[in-house]
């Protein structure tokens, strides 16, 4: 069984899963067996309801996408406007 890691504001630390070989063992203090969500940026467990929340703002979140590259229209018509 595989245990995940938090810090002491529950935010999830990436890297830090441990495999628990005996299933009978007890998860130990900032660890949960409850896997975080595939597709979060800062992942904040709640221990009373057993799952994780998204924390992250928009903002952060936005800063992590990449901005589509231009057309060939649009790449055309800057260096029209270079050339003119």
């Amino acid at each position: 069984m595989w245990i995940y890691k938090y810090d002491d504001q529950f935010i999830y630390i990436p890297g830090e899963e441990k495999l628990l070989v005996n299933e009978h063992e007890d998860i130990p203090e900032g660890f949960t067996d409850i896997p975080p969500p595939v597709e979060s940026y800062i992942a904040k467990f709640d221990p009373k309801k057993k799952q994780w929340e998204e924390t992250a703002t928009q903002e952060y979140m936005n800063s992590f996408k990449i901005k589509p590259l231009p057309n060939d229209l649009e790449i055309l018509k800057k260096q029209i406007a270079f050339l003119t």
